[in-house]
C-alpha cells in the first residue's frame, strides 16, 4: 500500500470517529432534555410557543401558553426548560430572638 493510501484511510477513519462521537453526545443532551421535562416546568417549543406544561403523556406534553389556552405538542417539540418547578419542602421555623429589653 502507498503511504498516502494509509493516510487518506487515517483520516476518514477520524471522521467516521468524529462523527459517532458528536452524535453520542447529541443524544445524551436529548434524553437529559426530555428527563427534565415535568409538569408545572415552564418551556419554549420548538415553534417559539412558550408556556407551562399542564399533563405529560408518554409521547406528548399539554402546554398552557396563556390561561385556559391549552396545546397539545410532541415530546421533541421542546426546545427548552427555562424554569424547572421547585419542589415544595415545608418552610422551616425560624427561632425567634427574645426582644431586647429597655431599659428607661
Amino acid at each position: 500500500m502507498n503511504p498516502a493510501d494509509l493516510l487518506f484511510f487515517a483520516i476518514i477513519a477520524a471522521f467516521l470517529l468524529f462523527i459517532i462521537y458528536s452524535n453520542k453526545k447529541k443524544k445524551e443532551a436529548a434524553i437529559k432534555l426530555s428527563n427534565s421535562v415535568v409538569v408545572g416546568a415552564k418551556v419554549v417549543m420548538l415553534s417559539g410557543v412558550t408556556g407551562k406544561i399542564s399533563s405529560i403523556t408518554d409521547e406528548t406534553v399539554i402546554v398552557e401558553s396563556t390561561p385556559g389556552t391549552k396545546l397539545e405538542f410532541l415530546k421533541g417539540a421542546v426546545r427548552t426548560v427555562v424554569e424547572a418547578p421547585v419542589a415544595k419542602e415545608p418552610a422551616a421555623k425560624k427561632k425567634s430572638k427574645p426582644a431586647a429589653k429597655s431599659e428607661k
